[in-house]
């Protein structure tokens, strides 16, 4: 069996009989990997943070072939992310970034990218930023990445530039469609000019100036219903963490 280390983060738990625990991380160098962490959960031991949904850790594991578990050999916490964990609103944003993504990821697809959207949305939620702007930034990102951004540079029946003041946006076509082109979705609905621009400015922005853009309160709450109608619409999921959120607001 080939031994391997890297970092990742935590995406899911579950108990595996009376010491061990089946995981699911997420890996800078490996992508999605399930493990299983034997001899964890003895009576006498206290609970290890390492093992808290999106902690990251310094992880050592033990490749084998023919298995849908790897063997997990080291655990150690690197960042805990505390500062995430005092609010509720934060640990129900990152408990969503963590159950979206191990929803999207299949086994084994690395993806550097991935892992670093989720670091420096950790740490952009363990600063002052809204927990509902880092989670559109998460939500924003995470779709481009993953070739599924809706179309909005563009009317995505014709491909002509959208006049941005007379734009719809069709959850169907999976895009803004032009006014020429409003007929192709009767339900097609209209879309304010601020949606465009913030989402565009996410999609393209790297990620340190992403901190500094700024949204208007109803271009907000329009990127957040728009957002979780194509999430769903498209990805066909619809995360368990989503509706705690909506419960207590977020």
């Amino acid at each position: 069996m080939a031994v391997q280390k890297t970092q990742g983060f935590i995406l899911k738990r579950e108990d595996v009989r009376e010491t061990s625990l089946a995981l699911t991380i997420y890996t800078r160098d490996f992508g999605k990997l399930k493990l299983i962490s034997k001899g964890v959960r003895s009576p006498d031991q206290r609970f290890v943070s390492a093992y808290e949904l999106f902690a990251l850790d310094d992880i050592v594991f033990y490749e084998r072939k023919k298995k849908n578990f790897f063997l997990l050999s080291q655990c150690e916490l690197i960042n805990f992310f505390p500062k995430v964990r005092e609010s509720l609103e934060r640990i129900s944003c990152a408990a969503y970034f963590v159950e979206l993504l191990n929803s999207v990821t299949q086994l084994g697809d690395k993806n550097f990218k991935l892992y670093e959207l989720l670091l420096n949305c950790l740490e952009l939620l363990s600063g002052k930023a809204s927990p509902k702007r880092v989670t559109r930034i998460f939500e924003i990102k995470l779709l481009s990445l993953l070739g599924f951004m809706p179309g909005i540079k563009s009317c995505v029946n014709c491909d002509r530039k959208l006049e941005k003041a007379k734009s719809r946006f069709s959850l169907s076509l999976g895009g803004a469609l032009c006014e020429t082109c409003f007929a192709r979705d009767k339900n097609a609905r209209s879309i304010l000019a601020g949606t465009i621009n913030f989402m565009s400015h996410i999609a393209d922005l790297p990620f340190d100036r992403i901190r500094h853009v700024k949204v208007a309160g109803r271009v907000g709450k329009e990127v957040e219903r728009l957002l979780k109608s194509f999430i769903g619409y498209h990805l066909e999921i619809r995360p368990k963490s989503m509706a705690f959120m909506e419960k207590i607001g977020v």
